[in-house]
């Protein structure tokens, strides 16, 4: 009787049955008003081969006739819970923990199913009403139990879930005063309706659950969660076929990057079962150092012409917890965003990138054009509230209230491994964070985005992470919409050279064969930095002693064909929500258990953008004619990010501000020497002076002087920098004709 299986150690089962023998063997009571199991008539058995643990029926018991299976494993799962959560941390093993979690999945899972082929919200409420966990939490009338039947339905269905999904212990109240109660609830249930909402094609708050809790099973030698196969076939229909000809937009399709010989090639997916093999190779696509930079021209020429075409959009949802940013006055916590780098808030600097461009159309074509621009917020950190009053305090930046469109990104629930436990923070609440960048595609889609970019008449756009300031340099972004665009490509990296070991994803060229379909599916994709290990992708180097890694570094700077993305999204759930992973590497509760939110990653919405080739696999000469592409340059061309404080007592720069702004006068030193300005080095000398000193020289110009370093070297030519000079630039247009700086150089231009 209540049979569970326990996929994995075999010492699963037994860690289960002794879990819940010591739990009740304490003489803990009862479980949400439930009789202990003396009453009941169970005792924990010992576990069966293969990992399986029972309960015996050692008496007749008066249980009801209609008590299904899955309602004597409920019950089952409740003394598990109990136990695991009465037991002290040092008490429970990986193994407890791991039946707790296969327990507990044969619960949700049956239930999450259920509310997604229910067919209207009457049969949904009637799924959780005959819940046994919801119908004892009722019968024990707590006072939030006494509460459900005071609030919306929509509201009580929400606690309903929460509920039936095992986190009572959310719902635990001191204060029995009804109104009291109701007026507590309200925060929770608006978190739970945001969840709800936005993860209705995996269930709502029930398929959050259910998804996070396989994949932090499957992590800890679990059955393959069931998302990896959700909506895995490809999406011929969003983009025109790699058989048929289209523009070339490379200098050349086989470039120094995108050798033609494959790295990983016998990596298969973990778990893929069903006949599927995957292999990860070294993505083909132009370089823009290339022919001397004549490739890198041609195809900034045409994003330029697509200017009108395009809109850009940022992601800003991020906490930013590693860069340890307090208001001054309140002591509160801030986002990324609002990082001072280099006299101003980062989202300033990608604005004046984007007007750059802006300008440089205006001065060829003689039409001035106001790209729209889509942010994505969050309520961490105060994150929305902040950035709307930013926006409106700086007038929106010159561009119009109308100009932009802010959406917010719902905080999702900390899950730990100790059977998918919530992490209670205070009476009805619980830990929080944002659940990746990936959740903006839908919530374009939710909040009507892609409608407003199209009335627009925009087809494409560039995005970009608030936390990399660089990607604005030269021709990186012009070249990357533009090859996009020409290309009628649905999406579109910028990748660089990844050093061995970091803490970066990387982009690969997924082939992948269905044995039952004989088909093969190509295209270019991302793969976290944790999930490298899982997927069979080792570190190795580019060529024998490199320190550069064999794949090239996932920026986050995208490419997006507006419409094909649309589709993509609408296609499955993974399509809606891709790249899903719970990364577990960090304690979120005070007694070290381990756990994390589900995340998603909105790169990894190139896994359903996939191109078949039915009977054979596709020629590798048709490999940079995919929907999906990948456009190389140096990587502090393209990204160099400022996401983590630097720790004082080491020297490492790597992504922090200090790191940050020296490759930013890295750039600047290059542009100088094309310009025939002299200077001193970068660093002025070693790191641990430019650290203590400052850099050897500043030189900052406002990139509408360029943006194209070929502009730049028409305004500015010839002279010299001396030790330590600073000039800063805030115009548009001058003549610079050799002009010698010593001390400090400031030229403001205020309109």
């Amino acid at each position: 009787r209540g049979r569970v299986a326990a996929a994995g150690p075999t010492t699963g089962g037994a860690a289960a049955a002794a879990l819940a023998k010591r739990y009740w063997t304490r003489g803990n009571g009862s479980l949400l008003g439930r009789a202990a199991p003396s009453r009941l008539g169970w005792t924990a058995a010992a576990a069966a081969p293969g990992g399986v643990s029972s309960a015996r029926r050692l008496s007749p018991a008066p249980v009801r006739a209609a008590a299904s299976k899955a309602a004597r494993r409920r019950r089952s799962a409740c003394f598990l819970r109990a136990a695991a959560a009465d037991a002290p941390a040092a008490e429970i093993s990986e193994a407890d923990d791991f039946a707790h979690r296969a327990v507990e999945l044969t619960l949700v899972m049956p239930l999450r199913d259920a509310l997604l082929s229910a067919k209207d919200f009457a049969a949904k409420e009637a799924i959780l009403d005959a819940d046994p966990r919801v119908c004892a939490f009722v019968a024990a009338a707590s006072p939030v139990a006494r509460a459900l039947s005071t609030i919306a339905r929509e509201d009580a269905f929400l606690l309903k879930a929460v509920v039936a999904i095992g986190q009572a212990h959310v719902l635990r109240v001191a204060t029995t005063d009804p109104i009291t109660v109701t007026n507590a609830l309200r925060p929770l249930v608006h978190t739970l309706r945001s969840v709800e909402v936005f993860y209705d094609m995996l269930g709502g708050v029930v398929g959050y659950q259910a998804a996070a809790l396989e994949l932090i099973h499957e992590a800890y030698g679990g059955p393959p969660a069931t998302i990896h196969h959700m909506g895995t076939t490809s999406n011929n229909n969003n983009t025109t076929s790699t058989t048929s000809t289209s523009t070339s937009t490379s200098s050349s399709s086989t470039s120094s990057t995108g050798a033609e010989a494959s790295v990983g090639d016998t990596a298969e997916r973990a778990g893929g079962g069903g006949g599927v093999e995957m292999s990860m190779h070294m993505p083909l696509g132009p370089d823009l150092r290339d022919d001397n930079g004549s490739f890198a021209a041609q195809a900034a020429a045409w994003g330029l012409e697509e200017l009108p075409r395009m809109a850009e959009i940022y992601p800003l949802g991020g906490a930013g917890d590693r860069l340890g940013l307090v208001d001054a006055v309140t002591g509160e916590s801030l986002p990324a965003a609002l990082l001072p780098y280099n006299g101003r808030t980062l989202i300033e600097g990608l604005l004046r990138d984007l007007s750059a461009r802006e300008w440089l159309y205006y001065k060829l074509h003689g039409e001035q054009h106001t790209t729209p621009v889509a942010i994505m917020t969050s309520a961490a950190k105060g994150n929305h509230r902040r950035i709307s009053s930013l926006m409106r305090d700086n007038g929106w930046f010159g561009r119009g209230e109308g100009g932009f469109r802010l959406f917010e990104q719902p905080l999702v629930p900390v899950v730990t491994t100790r059977g998918g436990a919530w992490v209670r923070e205070g009476e009805l609440a619980m830990a929080l964070k944002p659940g990746g960048h990936g959740a903006i595609w839908k919530l374009m889609h939710d909040q009507g985005v892609f409608t407003w970019l199209e009335a627009k008449g925009r087809a494409g756009g560039v995005v970009r992470q608030i936390t990399n300031p660089m990607a604005g340099t030269d021709t990186t972004l012009l070249a990357l919409s533009g090859v996009g665009a020409k290309g009628n490509k649905a999406l579109g990296f910028a990748s660089c050279e990844r050093h061995l070991g970091a803490a970066e994803g990387v982009n690969v060229l997924v082939e992948r064969r269905d044995r039952s379909t004989n088909t093969w599916s190509y295209g270019i994709s991302n793969v976290e930095y944790t999930e490298l290990e899982r997927l069979g992708i080792s570190e190795e180097p580019v060529a024998p002693g490199s320190t550069e890694s064999a794949f090239p570094a996932n920026t986050n700077v995208l490419y997006i064909g507006l419409k094909a993305i649309r589709r993509a999204l609408l296609s499955s759930p993974k399509g809606a929500f891709p790249g899903m992973l719970v990364n577990l590497s960090k304690p979120v509760t005070a007694d070290g258990v381990k756990g994390g939110r589900l995340e998603t990653s909105m790169q990894n919405i190139a896994d359903v953008l996939l191109e078949d080739s039915h009977g054979a696999p596709l020629d590798k000469s048709l490999w940079a004619a995919l929907p999906t592409f990948v456009l190389y340059t140096l990587r502090r061309r393209v990204t160099s990010s400022a996401k983590k404080k630097r720790d004082p007592t080491k020297l490492n720069l790597a992504q922090t501000p200090d790191g940050s702004f020296l490759d930013l006068l890295k750039n600047a030193s290059d542009l100088l020497d094309r310009c025939g300005v002299g200077h001193p080095a970068p660093e002025g000398g070693t790191v641990e002076e430019y650290l203590a000193r400052g850099p050897g020289f500043i030189f900052c110009a406002h990139p509408a002087l360029g943006p194209l370093w070929d502009v730049t070297e028409q305004k500015v030519r010839g002279g010299r920098l001396a030790d330590r000079a600073e000039v800063r630039l805030e115009v548009a247009e001058l003549e610079w004709l050799n002009v010698e700086v010593e001390g400090s150089l400031l030229v403001e231009a205020k309109n």
